[in-house]
Formats: C-alpha cells, sequence, structure tokens
C-alpha cells in the first residue's frame, strides 16, 4: 500500500494538480515542497469539534473519503450514521464567529474529494460524530504557501488572510469578547451584602429549600460537609433534591429527549432546543441550550429549581457549608444534548477572584460514570500566562494539569472551589449518551 500513497502524495502535490486546485479555489501558487497529508480512522463515537484549520501557512484544506465501497450505497452513508462534514458560515458580516448551525454537511463517500481555502474565521467546519459502527476512512492533508525560493513565493503572501480584522478560531477561543459572547454566566449579580458562614438554617430558610433533601438541612449533615468541604475544597452532594421532586422531573426529561431524538446512538438535530430554550454559543467556544421561559411542564420544574438557587436562603446555606465569603451569584438552566454540546476550557471572562461553583447535575442513567460517553465537568490548572493551556484541546486524562473530574449523574450538586488560574470544561456529550447533560 505505501507505494500506491507515495504515488497518490506525488500526483496531489503535482504542479498539474496544484495548478488545477489553484483555478477551483482562486487562492494563487501552491508548494510543492512542502507536503502534508494523513490518514485519518474515524471510528464509533470519534468526532472533531468546529474550527477553521488556520495553522502556520495552510492555505487549502482537502479530505479524499475512502469508506467501505463494498458497504456504501450509491449516496453513501446515510444522515443518521453521523461522520459529516459541517461547513458553518459567519453568523454575520459583522462577527469572525461561526453561526450557530452548519450551513452545509457534506456525507463520506467513496472515492470524493472535497477541498475549501483556510481563511480564519471563515472556513469553520467541523466532524459530526462516527454513530454507526462503519469506520470512516480518509485521507488528509494541506497544501501550503509557497515556501521561500519557489515560484510564486512573497515574504509578506500570509497577510492576504488576515484582512479586515480576521479572527481565526484559536484567537477566538483566546479572545475574551468570544468567551463572553451570548452566555449568561458571565456578568455576576452582586448580593446586596456579602453573605458569611450562619451555621444554622432558620425555619424560614428551610421554607425557602424545600426543594432541597431534608437531609441536607440538618445542623449535623451540614457540619459534616462543612468538614469534608474544608479538607479536600470540593465535595460531590448526591440525591441532592427532596426525592419527590427528583422522582417527579426525570420523566420529564427523559419524555424531553424522545421527543428529541436525543442520545442512545441518535445525535440530537441542529436546533433541537424545545419550547423556552435558546443555543448557546458560539460554538467556536461552547455549544448548548440554555433555558430562557417556562412553556411547560419541564421549563417549570426546571425554573423552580434556579429561582432556589438565585435566592438568599440557599446562599446562606453555601456560606455555611463552604465557609467562603459570597459576594455574589450567577448562574443558568443548560442542556447538553448528545451528539452536539459541549464547552471548551477557555478562561473565565466574569471573575478574577476565587469562585465557587455550586453545579446540580440531573443526567438521568449510570452510563456516564466512566466518561466514556463525555458529559465530564473537568477542571484544569492553566498555569500562569501559558497560552498553550487555554483550552484549544481537551487533555489526555493522565494529563498532571487535570484537578478534578466529575462524571455526570443524577441529582448530584457538585461543590467546587475554583482558583483564577483554574479553568473548566463539560465534555463533548456523545451520541451515545443515554440523553442530554442537563444541569
Amino acid at each position: 500500500q505505501l507505494p500506491c500513497l507515495r504515488q497518490l502524495r506525488d500526483s496531489l502535490y503535482s504542479q498539474e494538480f496544484r495548478d488545477f486546485v489553484s483555478r477551483v479555489t482562486g487562492c494563487g501558487p501552491l508548494s510543492g515542497s512542502r507536503t502534508d497529508m494523513s490518514t485519518n480512522r474515524y471510528m464509533q463515537g470519534d468526532h472533531l469539534l468546529l474550527h477553521d484549520d488556520v495553522i502556520g501557512d495552510r492555505r487549502v484544506s482537502y479530505i479524499i473519503y475512502l469508506p467501505d465501497p463494498d458497504a456504501a450505497d450509491a449516496s453513501g452513508w446515510a444522515d443518521e450514521s453521523g461522520g459529516g462534514l459541517e461547513l458553518y458560515a459567519r453568523e454575520s458580516p459583522n462577527s469572525w464567529a461561526p453561526a450557530e448551525c452548519p450551513e452545509k454537511t457534506i456525507r463520506p463517500r467513496w472515492n470524493q474529494l472535497v477541498m475549501f481555502t483556510v481563511l480564519p474565521g471563515q472556513s469553520h467546519h467541523a466532524v459530526q460524530e462516527v454513530c454507526g459502527e462503519r469506520e470512516r476512512l480518509s485521507i488528509q492533508g494541506w497544501f501550503h504557501f509557497p515556501q521561500p525560493g519557489e515560484p510564486g513565493y512573497s515574504v509578506d503572501q500570509m497577510q492576504q488572510l488576515w484582512t479586515d480584522g480576521a479572527e481565526s478560531t484559536l484567537s477566538q477561543i483566546a479572545a475574551s469578547h468570544q468567551r463572553a459572547h451570548g452566555t449568561q454566566e458571565t456578568e455576576f449579580m452582586a448580593f446586596p451584602k456579602c453573605i458569611e458562614d450562619t451555621s444554622i438554617v432558620s425555619s424560614e430558610d428551610k421554607t425557602e429549600l424545600r426543594l432541597m433533601n431534608p437531609e441536607y438541612l440538618s445542623e449535623s449533615v451540614m457540619t459534616q460537609v462543612a468538614s469534608r468541604f474544608a479538607d479536600d475544597s470540593h465535595i460531590e452532594l448526591a440525591q441532592f433534591l427532596n426525592p419527590a421532586v427528583a422522582s417527579a422531573l426525570q420523566p420529564l426529561l427523559n419524555a424531553a429527549d424522545e421527543h428529541d431524538k436525543v442520545g442512545n446512538g441518535h445525535m440530537a438535530a441542529h436546533g433541537t432546543r424545545g419550547a423556552g430554550w435558546i443555543i448557546n454559543g458560539p460554538p467556536v467556544v461552547r455549544r448548548f441550550a440554555c433555558l430562557q421561559s417556562a412553556e411547560d411542564a419541564l421549563g417549570v420544574q426546571l425554573m423552580d429549581i434556579h429561582k432556589m438557587f438565585e435566592g438568599p436562603a440557599f446562599a446562606r446555606w453555601l456560606a455555611s457549608v463552604s465557609a467562603l465569603a459570597l459576594r455574589g451569584r450567577r448562574g443558568a438552566v443548560r442542556r447538553f444534548r448528545a451528539g452536539l454540546d459541549y464547552t471548551l476550557a477557555s478562561p473565565d471572562a466574569g471573575s478574577s477572584c476565587t469562585t465557587l461553583d455550586a453545579v446540580l447535575c440531573l443526567a438521568p442513567g449510570t452510563t456516564w460514570l466512566d466518561g466514556v460517553v463525555g458529559g465530564y465537568h473537568c477542571y484544569v490548572d492553566s498555569g500562569d500566562g501559558d497560552a498553550s493551556n487555554d483550552g484549544s484541546v481537551y487533555r489526555a486524562a493522565g494529563d498532571d494539569g487535570i484537578l478534578l473530574t466529575t462524571p455526570a449523574s443524577w441529582n448530584s450538586l457538585s461543590l467546587v472551589m475554583r482558583e483564577p488560574n483554574v479553568v473548566r470544561f463539560i465534555k463533548y456529550v456523545s451520541a451515545h449518551a443515554p440523553g442530554s447533560r442537563w444541569d
């Protein structure tokens, strides 16, 4: 096979084929000395999040699809098999961020060549998760700008890519205005006065916190929680909601996922959100649904829980078990849809001080625990001024930079004291998850 691959490489980077690519794309001269190609094998669960390929002097990206021709019908893969190449337009002429949904999806097909020019803030694309058992095999690579000494080389040849203030994917991930764009989680709402340790929950607070499991309102349990949190700076509280509340909520969550065909091997369709929800982006940094208003029974129950989290009684309870002085709050009700949603570990645009994260995870099922289907919450030490840690790539599980990982679970409250140099992300939720991660 190697001689055949060499012949293919030589043909692709020949003057004749490079001239053809230049004519089709209008990209100008391309290098014949710099070859850049590899074979990619996507198996079930594999995917590639949104990016624009802007690295170094790349000029044109190409993919040659080689799925099993005996298994493919005349039209290639079915949509439900995933593995498609998603191409995203800009969200508006005034923004370099990608649109919420892809403008076009190209399904893998035997012996098909796809190519596009690499442009910062414009060549956004992603690879859908492979949902079936068939492998998505391809040869992928780039044509580069001419190198010094080659015909067409110019010292300032790269400048044409950065006209009109264009922003690449990596620069958008690092940019504070993109991290803040479209999210309710950015601005803290200050409390009228600092809330500090109160130790004892009043009868009025217990009424306001009636959605909580009453065990967590007892003085003895609160003392145990506070002691554990003081030792570890984090704690997981199982069965956090009142059992009656949780029992009523779970079938509503399951029904929403069943209605939207989310999870258990099904990718959520772009635009799936439900009444009262909006999509939070841009997808270069994050994508998930966010509840704006209660339009149905599910929305009403989730909003009731959110209102409890926003209330002063819950803040006093948090101050008591954490022994932290709380000066403000922010929050949202989120839905991470299987096969679509995630957040990247970009720095926190909303805070430069120590933060207490209180995340109530509502992910039905038990298949989340090993992390294979994603949806886990990961905390990473970003280092001091190290831009390479700015979250554009998920770290390996054994990396020393990972401080804490909490798997998605049902009815569990995670409390984490987070220092300013710690970044966090929600891992992409696989189409093979049992449903959405709600929190």
